[in-house]
């Protein structure tokens, strides 16, 4: 993939996450301590890291500082919980607390790239389906429908919605089916299979709903960490169908009959919580 393809997900909204406003305690090494978090970021993002950061790599992210000051504000990213430190293949280095979640795994970036491949392999269709072929009925019907290239504008529904009849691949939908299905399976389900199904649903929800990508993630791990909803939301489908009903009970705190819900998930920020979806 071009380098000029690569991107990360950042929340619009992260200069203004109580974790990042908290750094002002540090004074003018916040806004040094923030630009090393977005390095850290972009060489997760382009390394395929999983959020893992190598201590060494510290003072090259944060050049020209001196190591010893780009130390200091890995440190003092670690204090408000942005990163943290950590071992991973004995090698000591930094997580950064939210990476995945926002940005999928190395094994999530693979699928994706096998799912592109395999579309641009058939023409850009979709894994599964054949391009349909029209009758002569259909042809002739088309042809009597066209209009004069010269005066023709937009239909309106065309200018509405501004949707095509095949939407093509879209990562975004990817990424939001391949987390539902992970986690489905992680709660000790089968996996269920990603169906065209399942890709209108997150289609709908992020075009025709205009729920955030990363609202609809965060849906996803809330109703699969509560005891309850993990049972009844089993699909992509359903998962729109209920998104309301699992926006309400996450911003109440609360499952089905006022229990508590029992959520596992610890890297949400309190803005998180109390916005809702």
């Amino acid at each position: 993939m071009p380098l000029s393809e690569i991107y990360i997900k950042l929340v619009v909204g992260f200069p203004r996450d109580p974790k990042v406003r908290s750094l002002v305690r540090y004074g003018t090494d916040a806004g040094l301590a923030r630009d090393l978090y977005v390095q850290m970021c972009l060489y997760c993002r382009e390394n395929l890291t999983d959020g893992f950061v190598v201590a060494e790599e510290i003072g090259a992210l944060a050049y020209p500082l001196p190591p010893d000051h780009a130390n200091q504000l890995a440190k003092q990213l670690a204090s408000v919980g942005l990163i943290k430190e950590e071992t991973k293949d004995e090698a000591q280095g930094w997580q950064v607390v939210a990476f995945v979640r926002r940005n999928g795994t190395r094994e999530d970036v693979e699928r994706l790239s096998q799912v592109r491949a395999e579309a641009g392999r058939k023409g850009g269709r979709l894994p599964g389906r054949k391009p349909a072929k029209p009758n002569a009925n259909q042809v002739a019907k088309q042809n009597k429908s066209m209009s004069n290239p010269e005066t023709e504008t937009e239909s309106e529904t065309e200018s509405e919605t501004g949707k095509t009849k095949n939407p093509g691949v879209r990562e975004d939908v990817e990424r939001l089916c391949i987390h539902l299905a992970d986690r489905i399976e992680s709660n000790g389900s089968k996996r269920p299979t990603i169906s065209q199904n399942w890709r209108d649903a997150a289609r709908l929800m992020l075009d025709n709903d205009d729920r955030p990508e990363d609202k609809i993630h965060a849906a996803i791990d809330w109703c699969q960490d509560d005891e309850f909803w993990r049972i009844n939301i089993q699909s992509m489908p359903t998962l729109r169908k209920q998104y309301d009903k699992l926006r309400l009970a996450a911003q109440r705190g609360h499952s089905p009959g006022g229990k508590p819900a029992a959520v596992k998930q610890t890297n949400y920020t309190d803005e998180e919580y109390h916005s809702g979806w």
